[in-house]
């Protein structure tokens, strides 16, 4: 369906709202809208996380009588369940809109499609799928995970052109880069959007990453919160001189119990879990994860920690950079 040239305009407004935030909305999904009459905004909302006001009761009330009349739009269909918060769409339904204009359903099959027809009963039109796409990858964590019964994992890796994660012998404890400003920058933004980054032994070994979002650009706008620090070191030989504020370090459960007590001490949060095959396991690496609160997991270990988590199938999303070089001998 072809869409007209204003609504893509104040969609994309509507997106990047969503996305313009203190801190990350999960478990909920990020969600923007705007109200817009006689082609000006006059209203602008975001949904911020648990217990916060929805982005479309935030943008109406900004309105506040101009909401009559205008156009409503939003990147998410207005909800039709009580949560934290009263149910959304009939608070949309009663605003006096003229139009509501929705980027993507509800993706649970159970309520999706209930807050349009809760909408359209009240004699208001409804345009649906108006940069459909990039909406859905806006909820795409939330979606996939059914509301985040389980973290949703990204797994970033960088090679070189013969596969090649980093020279022969090591960087000696600094960082290295294998690609540019732009994927570093995507790097930062992918990191603004994860509870934390996470790595393993040999990568705080090797160059004692600060997994920050400081490359994070302006625009695309991300959470302005950053992520922590976690390593998975099965023993905890890797991890004391990382030189990190609140790192949180998953270990085997079997390690020794006064090397957890010095490290605690020092401020790293140890959280021990079931061994498989003499290292951490990793499906219990990630149910310890969520109960901490750790909805997004960005992973950046080496090739060990990646292909462990491909064949394990937990990863969500696979972002690989791609480095036009070779390095001949190195890791791979």
């Amino acid at each position: 369906m072809a869409f007209s040239v204003s609504d893509t305009r104040f969609m994309s407004v509507a997106h990047k709202t969503a996305q313009r935030l203190d801190g990350r909305p999960w478990p909920n999904p990020p969600v923007g809208a705007v109200v817009v009459r006689d082609g000006e905004i006059v209203g602008r909302g975001a949904h911020r996380g648990p217990g916060e006001e929805h982005a479309e009761i935030v943008a109406l009330t900004e309105a506040g009588e101009r909401a009559r009349g205008a156009t409503l739009y939003v990147t998410l269909e207005p909800c039709n369940h009580q949560g934290r918060c009263p149910p959304c769409a009939p608070a949309v339904a009663a605003s006096g809109i003229g139009k509501l204009v929705v980027g993507v359903r509800d993706p649970n099959p159970a309520v999706a499609g209930g807050g349009l027809d809760v909408v359209r009963e009240a004699g208001i039109e409804v345009s649906l799928g108006v940069l459909g796409r990039g909406c859905l990858e806006l909820i795409w964590p939330f979606a996939v995970t059914d509301g985040f019964k389980r973290p949703f994992v990204i797994l970033k890796t960088a090679a070189t052109l013969d596969g090649r994660f980093a020279p022969a012998g090591g960087v000696d404890g600094e960082p290295f880069y294998l690609t540019g400003a732009d994927a570093l920058a995507e790097v930062g933004r992918l990191r603004r959007w994860s509870d934390a980054v996470l790595v393993g032994e040999g990568t705080v070994q090797a160059d004692r990453p600060r997994l920050d979002g400081r490359r994070a650009p302006d625009d695309p706008p991300a959470p302005r919160a950053e992520p922590r620090p976690a390593c998975v070191d099965t023993d905890l030989s890797g991890v004391a001189g990382w030189g990190r504020d609140a790192i949180l370090a998953f270990a085997g459960d079997g390690v020794d119990r006064d090397r957890v007590r010095g490290l605690a001490a020092s401020g790293v949060e140890v959280v021990l879990c079931r061994e498989r095959g003499g290292r951490v396991d990793l499906q219990d690496l990630l149910d310890r994860a969520l109960a901490r609160g750790l909805h997004v997991l960005m992973v950046e270990g080496g090739p060990t920690l990646a292909s462990s988590l491909l064949a394990a199938g937990l990863v969500d999303r696979w972002v690989q950079f791609v480095a036009p070089q070779v390095l001949g001998e190195g890791v791979g």
